[in-house]
């Protein structure tokens, strides 16, 4: 088990052996799940991307 301290995005102290091995806090946790998620059902577009069989 890591033995990390603090939360890696906020650095509050992490008390929970589960929050520890994590690196981050429940609260962050669940922040970067949602973040992710979001980022996943984003389509990014392709600016001045040539057309062709060739990509």
């Amino acid at each position: 088990m890591s033995d990390v301290r603090r939360c890696a995005v906020c650095g509050r102290t992490l008390r929970d052996p589960a929050s520890r091995a994590r690196g981050t806090g429940p609260v962050c946790a669940r922040k970067l799940r949602k973040l992710s998620k979001k980022a996943r059902r984003q389509v990014l577009p392709v600016a001045d991307a040539p057309a062709g069989p060739y990509l």
